[in-house]
């Protein structure tokens, strides 16, 4: 058997200990927190939503498409997530398809989102 070597790279490290510490994600400490939460996931769930069908009913993108732009370049999230919200917020998103939003209309609803039809 061959004989191994130690080479000896003991590099000492600075950056002291105290400021190597990951944060950790405290629970939800009250109910207040819990529905800020739940406030937050759900206007992100609509917003999806709305953007979904921005997506597939204004710029007339297919299914596989517009679901790779909403989890891998505008909501960062699983293709799952998407799925779910499209279950949960089914309701909004047939008032959707019913009203025939324009991309103006949804801007007015979403003012931060880019709805140009270009």
């Amino acid at each position: 058997m061959p004989e191994q070597y130690e080479l000896g790279f003991d590099v000492g490290t600075t950056v002291p200990e105290r400021l190597r510490r990951r944060r950790v994600r405290m629970p939800a400490t009250s109910e207040t927190d819990l529905s800020n939460r739940r406030m937050r996931v759900n206007d992100r769930n609509r917003t999806l939503i709305a953007r979904y069908y921005y997506w597939t009913e204004i710029r007339r993108r297919r299914f596989d498409d517009v679901m790779y732009i909403l989890s891998k370049q505008e909501f960062f999230v699983e293709e799952r997530t998407i799925s779910n919200a499209l279950l949960d917020l089914s309701d909004y998103l047939n008032d959707l398809y019913k009203v025939k939003k324009e991309a103006r209309e949804l801007k007015k609803e979403f003012p931060s989102w880019n709805w140009d039809n270009n």
